[in-house]
């Protein structure tokens, strides 16, 4: 945490994907196609910064909730989230049954992992390193709070259409990209054509 190679390559979990923490952070020639350039300086030293503002941010690029924003690209349409689809690491479950909805893609018997290299061990960080890293990283965690509340409201509104859908006559059947096996690991049980909460599976 003391090295410099921390704040080059590490310090920022979004630094990458991120076109920047909050509204009034600016662009800068070290912005290269809306990402931000190891350059670009520390969100929480830009004017007008405040973890409110990185959250309400946030919330219009993730959430799609910026009215400017339209899938003609005019800023008269309906508003459209920046990004389709996001996911969250820590939810994956819920992550990836909202993309093959969303895409409506039938879902693969098991989440490809080609690319997916082993996590490196973290067993020798200690308590204080971590709240280190939530001192030293606001921006990141107001990102996190603010997609995980997003993500709350997709999984919702994403139920609501499947039961609306069920209700209009579709079947389990005719709703190919709804990851039913999924569903009910994280507590979304079909029973007699109602989906039930019930406790996760995957949590017992």
């Amino acid at each position: 945490l003391a090295s410099k190679v921390y704040d080059k390559h590490y310090r920022s979990m979004f630094k990458g994907l991120m076109g920047r923490f909050h509204r009034g952070q600016e662009f800068t020639n070290g912005t290269a196609y809306g990402r931000m350039g190891y350059g670009f300086e520390r969100a929480e030293e830009t004017p007008g910064y405040s973890t409110e503002n990185v959250e309400e941010y946030t919330l219009q690029d993730l959430g799609g909730l910026d009215s400017t924003i339209s899938g003609a690209g005019d800023g008269v349409g309906p508003p459209e989230p920046d990004f389709i689809w996001f996911g969250i690491t820590e939810r994956m479950k819920e992550s990836t049954t909202l993309f093959y909805y969303f895409f409506r893609a039938r879902p693969l018997p098991k989440t490809p992992d080609h690319r997916v290299q082993p996590c490196r061990p973290n067993s020798w960080w200690s308590e204080e390193d971590r709240e280190e890293i939530r001192r030293r990283e606001p921006a990141d965690y107001a990102v996190w709070r603010a997609a995980n509340a997003i993500l709350d409201v997709r999984m919702e509104k994403m139920r609501t259409e499947i039961q609306n859908m069920l209700d209009a006559g579709e079947t389990k059947e005719s709703l190919f990209y709804v990851d039913w096996d999924q569903l009910e690991e994280i507590g979304h049980i079909l029973e007699n054509g109602r989906l039930v909460q019930k406790p996760r599976l995957d949590r017992r």
